[in-house]
């Protein structure tokens, strides 16, 4: 619902702001006020391309502002146009995309007439329109579930059939990789410890000729560091009863015992540093072998095991396919035959409404003054089955006799095009969550025909907002809501001005739409009887 507008600097509009109600709309004026300019307005405001002559004069930019109210959220769009040519959109004061806003404003409202026409036009609209009338929306949901469903059952069978033309090659290849990993065995560490072991190898004897050096200072060899402790411990035994002397021995044994330990530690390594080119080859080898596995499979002993675990599944995948490509051909067999079975048990009851909808919009459109025009639902079989089913619907329609019947969207004018609407949408309903603003749906009509189209947009106003522009008091008189657009000259310009009117002044309004300039008492009477009859629903 479409609750608030403000429109400034646009066209000869200086400032306006208007609260609209839910319901039944209706703003009248004078021929050139600048009614059509306040649908222009928000026209602008949905769509992405504007021109800059829209602005008023000597406005350095326009504003326009709408309050939507949907589902007990509040949206605010506000567009503003420079000068300059360029435009920002902002959705509750953030900014947003042009194309956003589009969007966005094309969900909220449509606008009928001017050549803003899009909810009619759009041939892709049409089946969702016979289906809702038809009753068939739960049964085109499951169809279009089950198409879907189908489409992904064929895209991975076309994977499985072209996977399985090199299964076996691919299977050879698995196998051997995975043999490959577990024949190496790696082991957690193993490179480490391999690359430390190889670089003791390389210098062994070296090694062993420093380490028996150190073990002939330290421990073995004459007037040794040991010797030397010994001594110094036994030179101060005697005074062992003095604290400090006492500390000072036990540091000494204490270091003693230290260089035993090393002493023996070294004497165990010792025992592998012999020299042995056949053990230096081994380890070349087994770290060779472990570069070739990280190179092909991974980095780390992690992600080599996650190699061989998916190469493992892939093999698996693979051995089971046959089996796989069977099954799922069998349940694309059976989808497929579901799918058809639903595609053309819609397509039928389609085909059997249409009649059905063509006597029910031709008789709308009589009530519209339209009463030669023909209006047929053309229903093609597309050769295919999407989604929405096997069909491609068009409507058609001829308005003068003797024309052949011609897609809607190419044959039918701004007012005509209103009319149409009204009697599909009074006959198949949709979209009650929208605003629906009608300008030139008056253009042609007049007496009964003009109060036909009133007791439509009326009856249309149940389900939708409707904002419609009239210069016919017929139409008028069944607002909920009556605005008054009126032209003012200001000292050196014009602006437009909106308001709305009270029950008085509705009375006043609609008497001046009856009988011109020239108000009388009876066009007064004849105003309040008319008010009157519409509230009450007399004809």
């Amino acid at each position: 619902m479409l609750a608030y507008l403000k429109v400034k600097g646009f066209a000869i509009i200086d400032e306006i702001e208007v609260d609209f109600d839910e319901g039944f709309n209706v703003i009248t004026g004078e021929t050139g006020a600048g009614k059509s300019i306040i649908i222009n307005a928000l026209s602008t405001l949905i769509n992405q391309k504007v021109s800059t002559d829209m602005l008023k004069t000597s406005a350095k930019q326009a504003e326009i502002v709408a309050h939507f109210l949907e589902k007990g959220e509040e949206y605010i769009i506000k567009r503003v146009i420079h000068a300059s040519g360029r435009s920002r959109a902002y959705l509750n004061n953030d900014s947003i995309t042009l194309n956003k806003m589009e969007e966005l404003g094309n969900s909220f409202l449509h606008i009928y007439g001017q050549n803003e026409h899009r909810d009619l036009l759009e041939k892709e609209r049409y089946i969702s329109l016979i289906d809702k009338i038809a009753g068939l929306d739960e049964k085109r949901s499951i169809l279009s579930d089950k198409v879907r469903q189908l489409r992904e059952l064929e895209n991975r069978l076309r994977t499985m059939n072209k996977e399985a033309e090199g299964r076996l090659n691919e299977m050879a290849f698995l196998e051997f990789q995975v043999h490959e990993i577990e024949e190496a065995s790696l082991k957690a560490g193993e490179e480490e410890r391999l690359k430390e072991r190889l670089k003791v190898l390389k210098d062994a004897e070296r090694i062993k000729m420093i380490l028996h050096e150190i073990g002939e200072k330290f421990y073995e060899g004459e007037g040794s560091i040991h010797d030397i402790l010994k001594s110094a411990a036994n030179m101060v035994k005697t005074f062992s009863h003095i604290d400090f002397i006492k500390v000072i021995r036990q540091r000494i044994e204490s270091i003693s015992y230290d260089l035993e330990d090393i002493f023996r530690y070294i004497k165990e390594e010792e025992k592998g540093l012999t020299h042995d080119p056949d053990e230096s080859k081994r380890i070349e080898e087994r770290l060779s072998r472990i570069f070739t596995i990280k190179d092909k499979y991974g980095k780390t002993l992690d992600e080599i095991k996650r190699y061989e675990e998916n190469a493992r599944h892939r093999l698996l995948y693979l051995k089971e396919l046959t089996g796989n490509i069977e099954i799922t051909q069998k349940n694309i067999d059976l989808l497929r035959k579901e799918v058809e079975d639903l595609a053309q048990m819609i397509s039928h009851e389609r085909k059997k409404i249409a009649p059905e909808i063509e006597r029910l919009v031709v008789d709308e459109l009589k009530m519209l003054a339209m009463e030669k025009t023909e209006f047929f639902i053309e229903i093609k079989d597309k050769g295919t089955i999407e989604e929405d089913g096997r069909d491609e619907i068009d409507f058609l329609i001829s308005t003068n006799p003797g024309e052949a019947l011609k897609p809607l969207r190419r044959v039918v004018s701004g007012g005509e095009l209103s009319r149409i609407m009204l009697a599909i949408k009074k006959v198949m309903g949709g979209d009650e969550e929208k605003t629906l603003i009608f300008d030139e749906v008056d253009t042609g009509i007049g007496g009964m025909v003009a109060d036909m189209v009133g007791q439509r947009l009326k009856s249309l106003s149940r389900n939708h907002q409707i904002i419609c522009i009239t210069h016919l008091p017929q139409i008028a008189v069944y607002g909920d809501s009556h605005f008054l657009v009126e032209k003012k000259q200001m000292k050196d310009y014009t602006i437009t001005d909106i308001k709305r009117l009270t029950d008085t002044e509705r009375v006043g309004e609609v008497a001046r739409m009856l009988g011109g300039l020239e108000i009388t008492e009876k066009t007064i009477q004849r105003s309040e009887e008319m008010l009157t009859n519409a509230k009450k629903g007399i004809h």
